[in-house]
């Protein structure tokens, strides 16, 4: 199926991303890779990944691309839902027979309420979404993908979820989506250098951390590590691939959980010889 991942427009001056828009209008504007979406993008051959705020792509826009595609994967946020919502049923309204599946934090949060919140839905994908979305795009029925809720005979049906995705090496280096699909000087955040390129070297997080929206809703708690060689291999195909670079910034949860991995990575990437930043907890003694 040709397959469209949107991360939907919204207001001017917002800060965030796929997933954190947040109700309120900012002092700075910042955003967010919508790294979520390019990693099934990457498994899909024409797809796109359509990350309206950052390129100022407009409702009407968005919605014209509608025609052009036979499934829609938008990525939603609660702060943004309602209006997720009349952009997925107004592209319905232009292609009635595109299939629409909603992913995001409120999926795993609430299924029902986001599958009764529109006829327009679908289906959607809890957790993680990676292999379901790109095996339905493939043909798979939607009985047979974990994870997933839909509606059957006007009820609604959600399937058993699956184990994590414990090989993270196999999954496509999202960098090579943003490079297809992203203009990566429209991305700026603050502290980090402009431009700059993130992306992920773990999946989980181990810490229990209450506040924290992902290991709650996304990737789980279950720690799972890509190899130092792949991440240096992606590294270096980012320095190559984007000229003007300034900096690349680890978004793990929590990059340096473990110290023997942590110093294994650093001796890899020392190598390239590059500015770069990560996420860490406090209590650490490297």
């Amino acid at each position: 199926m040709k397959t469209l991942f949107l991360n939907p427009p919204s207001f001017e001056g917002f800060d965030g991303g796929a997933g954190s828009r947040w109700p309120a209008a900012r002092e700075i504007e910042s955003y967010w890779y919508p790294v979520w979406l390019c990693y099934p993008a990457g498994m899909i051959e024409g797809s796109k990944v359509l990350d309206a705020p950052p390129h100022k792509i407009s409702i009407d826009q968005t919605v014209a691309e509608a025609p052009n595609y036979e499934l829609l994967v938008l990525f939603t946020s609660s702060p943004g839902f309602h209006v997720d919502v009349k952009i997925a049923e107004m592209m319905k309204d232009k292609n009635p027979n595109l299939k629409v599946a909603f992913v995001g934090p409120p999926v795993t949060i609430e299924p029902d309420k986001v599958l009764n919140a529109s006829k327009a839905i679908d289906f959607i994908v809890r957790r993680e979404f990676d292999y379901q979305i790109a095996d339905y795009a493939k043909g798979k029925p939607l009985e047979d993908l974990p994870g997933v809720s839909y509606r059957k005979d006007g009820v609604n049906v959600h399937n058993p979820e699956g184990g994590y995705i414990e090989n993270l090496d196999e999954l496509p280096w999202v960098s090579k989506i943003y490079n297809r699909d992203l203009d990566f000087k429209r991305y700026n955040v603050p502290f980090l250098l402009h431009p700059y390129i993130s992306f992920y070297t773990t999946r989980g997080c181990p810490a229990m951390c209450t506040f924290c929206l992902w290991p709650q809703t996304h990737s789980g708690h279950r720690w799972r590590l890509r190899s130092s060689q792949d991440i240096a291999a992606e590294c270096k195909y980012v320095l190559d691939n984007f000229p003007d670079l300034k900096e690349i910034f680890f978004d793990d949860d929590t990059f340096n959980y473990r110290k023997a991995r942590t110093l294994e990575l650093c001796a890899e990437l020392k190598k390239l010889n590059f500015t770069w930043s990560c996420t860490s907890r406090v209590t650490t003694d490297i």
